[in-house]
């Protein structure tokens, strides 16, 4: 046996250890379980930070599987989180993994997928390969009906970060949207379609008017963090920071000095449809909404003036509804009435998740984390090798549902656990 193998034999004896009653008899603790997986930890011993007591996901058994070394390794968006994983601080990989409240959201943007199920059909005729995946949105075609999610913290992950994934959007000709304050950083990047810009809280007319002049076609004002949030995990994660691992991506003032506190801290609770309509007539640009979960709001979206609706739970970072963006999807497909489009993100994690929210009537479909845990392995061609794989994993199940186009996928592509087929 070799040193691997030896290595995973303990993890698996020490896994079994810590769910067994045996523990706690013996007098062991789980501080002392954490000690004798002392050698998967020493990376952490870099910054300082003891791991054991001050790392949430120190319990948890360290991964056995093979990190990836290049993109051609990746089979699965999931194969960046891994090489993330190991490339990341502690406080940085929690702060990408958690949700809020008790992770409610969080497990159930995932869980929501469970519901539908794709019905495949046999002896089309159709290869991946002649299966059509664009999508036109206001009068853009895009290779894909995918766009990646706006995300504030990149630098975080990557000093080029807004960067390389515009760069990785405009080679992949996929809808990229970019967070506030970003401005500066895309419109370096010299690109044939402009980006969509993201922001939060109230929206200040100087800057709509400058990314107007900038020639962006759309701003996403992201309206589901003006009650704010309990973000207990915030308070848990900064006993971990360190100056040496935060003040390159937060400034001297360190992570404590963005919007994002614990308690009832928000972007700016006061907003009210009437800011939607105001936003509207002020600019020329789409107006869209991200983060709206019930037909009731898509209906008011409609009535004031939107342009379009992202179907987001925020990743999960915001509310304790327990209810996934993929569940809340089908309500606010119908509240929108053929209207204006519809978005969704929130837990996409491959090709047949992006399927079944095509089939639930979504226009496209965002990403964030998996093209985040890209970047931070690979830079911009980790974020072009994310958007390669999910593109053949939909073709894939394109192909095998027998729909060639996007718009052949329908409701009828889908199946529920309660399904009753009728003729």
């Amino acid at each position: 046996m070799d040193s691997n193998d030896r290595l995973s034999a303990r993890r698996e004896f020490l896994t079994f250890l810590a769910a067994s009653p045996l523990l706690a008899f013996a007098g062991l603790t789980p501080r002392l379980l954490a000690a004798a997986l002392e050698p998967a930890q020493e990376a952490n011993r870099g910054q300082g930070i003891d791991v054991r007591t001050e790392n949430p996901l120190a319990v948890l058994p360290p991964h056995d599987e093979a990190v990836i070394k290049s993109v051609k390794d990746a089979l699965t968006v999931m194969d960046f989180e891994l090489a993330a994983r190991a490339k990341m601080s502690p406080a940085h990989f929690y702060d990408w993994t958690i949700g809020t409240f008790f992770d409610e959201t969080l497990k159930a943007n995932r869980a929501g997928f469970e519901q539908y199920q794709i019905r495949l059909r046999r002896l089309t005729g159709i290869p991946p390969a002649a299966v059509d995946t664009s999508q036109t949105l206001f009068g853009v075609k895009w290779d894909y009906p995918l766009f990646l999610c706006p995300i504030g913290p990149l630098r975080a992950l990557d000093p080029e970060g807004y960067r390389n994934v515009a760069r990785a959007g405009k080679t992949r000709n996929t809808l990229t949207m970019v967070g506030s304050g970003l401005l500066e950083d895309v419109n370096a990047v010299k690109r044939g379609e402009p980006i969509w810009y993201q922001f939060s809280g109230p929206w200040k007319p100087e800057r709509i008017k400058e990314v107007e002049r900038a020639g962006w076609p759309a701003v996403v004002w992201t309206v589901d963090y003006t009650q704010g949030s309990n973000l207990e995990h915030y308070r848990t994660r900064q006993r971990y920071y360190t100056p040496e691992a935060c003040n390159g991506c937060h400034g001297d003032a360190g992570p404590s000095a963005g919007p994002r506190m614990a308690g009832e801290a928000s972007y700016g609770p006061g907003q009210t449809w009437n800011d939607v309509k105001r936003l509207k007539d002020f600019t020329t640009m789409k107006v869209i909404l991200k983060g709206i979960v019930t037909r009731d709001d898509a209906e008011l979206a409609v009535q004031n003036g939107a342009d379009g609706i992202i179907c987001s739970t925020h990743a999960a970072h915001v509310d304790a509804a327990g209810r996934g963006s993929i569940e809340s999807l089908p309500e606010v497909v119908a509240g929108a009435a053929g209207k204006i489009p519809v978005f969704v993100d929130s837990g996409f994690r491959g090709g047949a998740d992006i399927f079944k929210a095509l089939a639930l009537g979504a226009k496209m479909v965002g990403v964030g984390r998996p093209y985040a845990w890209a970047l931070v392995s690979f830079g911009q061609e980790g974020v072009e090798t994310m958007i390669d794989l999910l593109h053949t994993e939909l073709r894939i199940i394109m192909a095998q549902a027998g729909t060639p186009s996007i718009a052949k996928i329908t409701k009828a592509s889908l199946a529920t656990r309660d399904y009753a087929w009728e003729r």
